[in-house]
């Protein structure tokens, strides 16, 4: 098998976990969307919240968007999109997700060096820290290995 070979295997594995990861949280807006409060702060929902509810409507089909985008360079049908386009939004999307999760990278620092305890964290700030952001962040990973692994030798 040639660097090339396994670069472009690793990168369609990398393109279906970031077509999933939006699938997955596109499916997470929907259950919110419809009443769901599971993966919500404490005390949040949407029916009562007009720009997480904006935010949701936005975010179904932006996550649908991302899974086609997240595929396309594993796919026959990819081909027919302009490389420079499909580079700018695989990146894009995935500078979009890591920039989101950074600000959360000195609190992970912190935990794991022991000089901030979980039990210090408010409950909002541990639903952010703990379960959101790192959320982001996969999805980030996932979006920027799709990037090096399928784009390189398109």
């Amino acid at each position: 098998m040639t660097v090339e070979t396994r670069t472009r295997t690793w990168g369609a594995v990398a393109a279906r976990g970031a077509a999933a990861w939006s699938v997955a949280f596109g499916l997470v807006h929907v259950y919110w969307l419809v009443g769901g409060e599971v993966g919500l702060p404490p005390g949040t929902s949407l029916a009562s919240n007009l720009p997480l509810l904006i935010i949701d409507v936005v975010a179904i089909p932006l996550c649908a968007l991302a899974a086609l985008v997240a595929l396309a360079p594993t796919r026959p049908w990819g081909s027919r999109v302009p490389r420079w386009l499909l580079n700018t939004a695989i990146c894009g999307v995935a500078v979009l997700l890591l920039v989101h999760a950074m600000p959360s990278v000195v609190d992970w620092v912190l935990l794991a060096s022991g000089r901030l305890a979980v039990a210090d964290l408010d409950p909002m700030e541990r639903f952010v820290t703990l379960l959101y952001e790192p959320v982001f962040l996969a999805g980030g990973l996932l979006f920027g290995l799709t990037g090096l692994g399928c784009l390189r030798g398109r």
